[in-house]
């Protein structure tokens, strides 16, 4: 997400965040991994699709997740843009 302008401005609401991926990202953090909530989902996407596909992760598996990750994100960030300007 480094490249997202919106995500400097912007963090995951509390209310949004999945409990499973904020314990991941403290664990983390805890750990002196420094990880933002946004790559705690994307950790849990990635051992998801490991555990399903049982050792036949592929590259192109990868790059879906990757993918699908970002544009989620974009989608989220720009919906809180889009709430943010309508309250202002």
């Amino acid at each position: 997400m480094s490249e997202g302008k919106n995500r400097n401005k912007m963090s995951v609401k509390i209310k949004d965040r999945k409990t499973e991926v904020e314990y991941l990202r403290m664990a983390c953090n805890l750990a002196e991994l420094g990880i933002q909530y946004e790559h705690a989902d994307l950790i849990l996407r990635l051992q998801e699709r490991l555990k399903k596909l049982k050792g036949k992760f592929s590259l192109s598996d990868g790059v879906e997740i990757h993918h699908k990750w970002k544009e989620d994100w974009r989608e989220y960030f720009e919906a809180l843009e889009k709430e943010k300007e309508a309250t202002a």
